[in-house]
């Protein structure tokens, strides 16, 4: 059920993240934003991956079973989840599209 949960989870997350990467961008830069998007997708899942992996392993070390290993990770998780919550609120806030202003110039295409 849990990996149901997250695979319905990137499922949504996966198109907004692309939409938003690709909306702010030129059109000649907009394929060089979706690159950088999906990669960044992909890299955090294996380091994802890797990290979970390795603090189950090393709980299994000292001896607890794998159900009461995999709590560890879920704090983890959970703590990762707020962070993002946190810097998704972050980027609304007014502070945040007033620098997206000063900097918009940057990105225009220059015929």
């Amino acid at each position: 059920m849990a990996y149901a949960l997250f695979g319905v989870g990137l499922g949504m997350v996966n198109p907004a993240i692309t939409n938003s990467a690709v909306a702010g961008m030129p059109l000649s830069q907009a394929g060089v934003a979706a690159a950088v998007a999906s990669t960044s997708l992909q890299v955090g899942a294996a380091l994802g991956v890797a990290v979970s992996g390795t603090v189950v392993a090393a709980s299994r070390v000292h001896g607890m079973d794998f159900t009461t290993a995999t709590h560890a990770i879920w704090w983890v998780m959970t703590a990762c989840g707020a962070v993002v919550l946190a810097l998704g609120f972050a980027s609304n806030t007014n502070w945040a599209q007033a620098s997206t202003e000063r900097v918009a110039h940057l990105l225009q295409e220059r015929h």
